[in-house]
């Protein structure tokens, strides 16, 4: 079974990231683990619009261009905005406590049919009982975690 998988735009930022600082550095090599298993055809990344949203206000040009390429190349599936996403969005912005375009990336993901949200935002990670309470209320079966965590789960998954 393939793993869909929402990636937030700072994980696509990673590896253009500051390396000196570990936790960046580990997340880095979270993100590229992913990458392998998607060339291997074990996961798939589902992306939005609202990542290729916020890749173009990346304010360094070269930072922006390669962290466009890196979701061009790996998303085999987007998520448009709709009148259903937006108010999926609200509702998981007003129970949830977060900013609108946190709760549309959470939105898309659950639209996309991710079964993970990957973030490096301690804000969205402070949040994911809340998101995964709601959406699994609605159907979705979406789990967010930051790429690190989500490696070593699925590690252990394996190890069962």
């Amino acid at each position: 079974m393939v793993t869909r998988l929402y990636l937030d735009t700072n994980v696509y930022c990673r590896p253009l990231d500051d390396q000196r600082d570990n936790r960046i550095h580990e997340e880095t090599v979270a993100f590229l683990q992913i990458v392998d298993n998607v060339e291997r055809g074990t996961m798939m990344i589902v992306s939005s619009d609202y990542v290729k949203f916020e890749i173009e206000q990346i304010r360094e040009p070269l930072k922006r261009k390669n962290v466009r390429g890196f979701e061009k190349i790996l998303s085999k599936t987007k998520v448009r905005s709709s009148k259903r996403l937006i108010n999926l969005a609200r509702e998981i912005s007003v129970r949830c406590k977060v900013n609108s375009l946190d709760a549309l990336h959470v939105a898309a993901a659950c639209l996309g049919k991710a079964d993970f949200l990957l973030t490096c935002d301690d804000e969205i990670l402070d949040e994911h009982n809340c998101f995964e309470t709601l959406v699994a209320k609605k159907g979705y079966r979406l789990k967010v975690r930051n790429p690190i965590n989500y490696l070593e789960e699925t590690r252990e998954r394996k190890q069962e």
